[in-house]
């Protein structure tokens, strides 16, 4: 019999709380009606604590799996990340950029402000595409905690670049070299690697083996590989193996480009068994051409070669239309990527999703 798990799964307009071991999911209950969603993630310890940045208005918590949600930080909320080391210290990150955490799981929060002493000159880099100007800011879009050293962050712009901490964020250096848009994603090192790290961005995908310093993309067998507007990356993962294996979500294109074009986002599952240096097509159980994007792979709170793709046409939040609701669907692979099936075949777009043990 399959664990009863419990699916947190945001839409633009809305949060829905699912369950279901088998047959068709049920919805438990619906939060945050009206807003986007942009992030979840929650502590593996604690099940029952889950994170939520809803853009523009705030950072949740829900300490009861769902039930009932607390705001636990002001302010356009757009990440969060719990250390792998202690899952009572949690790191928000907000935009205008701006970096908080906790050490008491989200009741309390410090500014880590070293992050905005960096230079003018690294600063000036730190934009949106001029569509958005004044209506949304340069936020933190990822922060990624070593999963071997604590004290060793790293902090991704969504515009801005690539910034890393050697001293748990009292301070920063920027190691954007050789990533010429800015427009930045997910971040991870190589298992048991403090070298070798890979990016994910809106023009290109790319690995560093000097932490950080010099990057260069490593494309091989990506549909649209190496080209300047078409070659989208999103989320991505290291799954446990000899090699481990890589598996990243991407398009044809950003959601600007969608726009222009007038066309849905072409989105594709590539796996990498050789560190990045060749790719190929997740191919198995899902559509021919998908008509969506998987915005986020989440790992199953147990089983290390399951993780769920949550899909979505159009960009995350639409702009921020609440009344744009679009089509998706949730798929899960139990085979590391080899072979998919869908969990929801039918359903609004997803921005984001998070999966915890009952």
């Amino acid at each position: 019999m399959q664990e009863k798990l419990r699916y947190y799964v945001a839409f633009n307009g809305g949060l829905k709380l699912m369950q279901g071991r088998s047959g068709p999911m049920n919805t438990v209950a619906e939060f945050f009606a009206g807003q986007t969603v942009d992030h979840l993630t929650g502590c593996r310890e604690r099940p029952g604590v889950v994170f939520a940045a809803v853009a523009h208005n705030g950072g949740y918590r829900t300490q009861d799996g769902g039930r009932t949600w607390e705001k636990v930080v002001e302010g356009d909320v757009r990440t969060f990340t719990v250390d792998p080391h202690d899952e009572r210290v949690v790191y928000a990150g907000l935009g205008p950029v701006r970096l908080l955490r906790s050490e008491d799981c989200g009741s309390a929060w410090e500014p880590l402000d070293g992050l905005l002493r960096v230079s003018d000159q690294v600063k000036s880099k730190w934009s949106v595409p001029e569509r958005y100007r004044g209506i949304q800011f340069p936020h933190v879009r990822c922060i990624f905690i070593h999963p071997d050293d604590s004290r060793l962050l790293f902090v991704l712009l969504e515009h801005g670049g690539v910034l890393i901490s050697k001293d748990r964020g009292e301070t920063w250096e920027d190691v954007s070299s050789g990533i010429s848009y800015l427009d930045m994603h997910s971040l991870n090192n190589y298992p048991g690697s403090q070298d070798r790290y890979y990016v994910s961005s809106a023009r290109g995908f790319f690995r560093s083996d000097d932490s950080g310093s010099h990057w260069r993309r490593v494309e091989t067998g990506m549909p649209w590989a190496y080209t300047e507007l078409y070659s989208y990356s999103h989320d991505w993962q290291f799954l446990p193996g000899n090699p481990p294996r890589m598996m990243l979500s991407g398009a044809k294109g950003s959601p600007g480009v969608w726009s222009r074009e007038k066309r849905d986002p072409e989105g594709y599952i590539l796996l990498s068994d050789d560190a990045g240096e060749s790719w190929r097509r997740a191919a198995g159980g899902l559509p021919q051409r998908m008509p969506w994007m998987p915005w986020a792979l989440v790992p199953h709170p147990h089983d290390p070669n399951t993780v769920f793709a949550a899909m979505g046409d159009g960009s995350r939040g639409f702009g921020f239309n609440p009344k744009e609701r679009g089509n998706g669907a949730l798929y899960v692979t139990r085979d590391r990527g080899d072979s998919w099936e869908p969990v929801i075949p039918e359903m609004p777009a997803i921005l984001t999703a998070w999966v915890a043990a009952e």
